[in-house]
């Protein structure tokens, strides 16, 4: 065979095994530029595939029973720091083929491109004081109106006080609102110097903590970690009009 070949992600899958499943794992290794090493169906599991695979991107659906409270990403951080983090929630049922194929594209976009050129892109840096938070809200909605988004300003209202609470609750120092427009695609995105992890927290019917993730993952299409080369991460979360998340 003559010429060059295409440098591969190792892509680690932690989901449960049924049709939605293999749709995805056939979209993604259809891909010739990814890998799937494994496939899992439990967080311990992934952890410890972590460990021994040291994947470059981790693809989990949020929605497996033993996600909240075990610290899953905190466990994969500290096995193997480098890898991606994708999470999602499965948004469309299996016999809805133009939604579920909408579905599969976007994930497989974010895993092969996580820096993707924006037609809009927007950066607020914020100190680690609580008016941040409503500093970051007033400039999503301001900077969302200008861009004619203002069907998304709501859920994106919600996405940002999440990511920058808990940026400024759990790290010291300053932090960068990030907002990026690209294909009808809205990308939330908080760097923060902290090498933590957030995780999803078991919650009780009077809990009055730990619902920050959960209003994250019922607001987005899809959320996530990114490694930062200086030690510190990026949380994003990306949301999209309905009539585009409908296709």
């Amino acid at each position: 065979m003559t010429g060059s070949t295409l440098p591969t992600m190792g892509i680690l899958l932690v989901q449960t095994a049924d049709a939605h499943g293999e749709l995805l794992r056939q979209a993604l290794a259809a891909r010739p530029e990814l890998d799937i090493v494994d496939e899992v169906a439990t967080t311990r599991e992934a952890v410890e595939a972590s460990r021994r695979l040291r994947p470059s991107v981790l693809v989990m659906d949020v929605g497996l029973p033993d996600v909240a409270g075990h610290g899953v990403l905190r466990a994969v951080r500290a096995v193997t720091p480098e890898t991606r983090v994708v999470l999602h929630v499965r948004a469309a049922e299996i016999d809805d083929v133009p939604g579920t194929e909408h579905w599969i594209a976007r994930l497989v976009d974010l895993v092969i491109d996580p820096v993707r050129a924006a037609a809009l892109d927007a950066r607020l840096v914020l100190s680690e004081e609580t008016i941040s938070v409503p500093l970051a809200r007033r400039f999503v909605a301001e900077l969302l109106d200008e861009w004619s988004l203002t069907g998304l300003i709501e859920p994106s209202l919600l996405l940002t006080s999440e990511l920058v609470a808990n940026a400024v609750r759990h790290v010291t120092g300053p932090c960068a609102l990030e907002l990026t427009f690209h294909q009808d695609v809205l990308r939330i995105a908080v760097a923060d110097a902290g090498p933590g992890m957030p995780d999803l927290q078991v919650l009780g019917p009077t809990s009055e903590s730990g619902r920050g993730l959960h209003i994250v993952t019922a607001f987005s299409t899809a959320w996530g970690v990114d490694h930062l080369g200086d030690g510190g991460k990026l949380v994003w979360a990306e949301v999209a009009p309905l009539e585009v998340a409908a296709r």
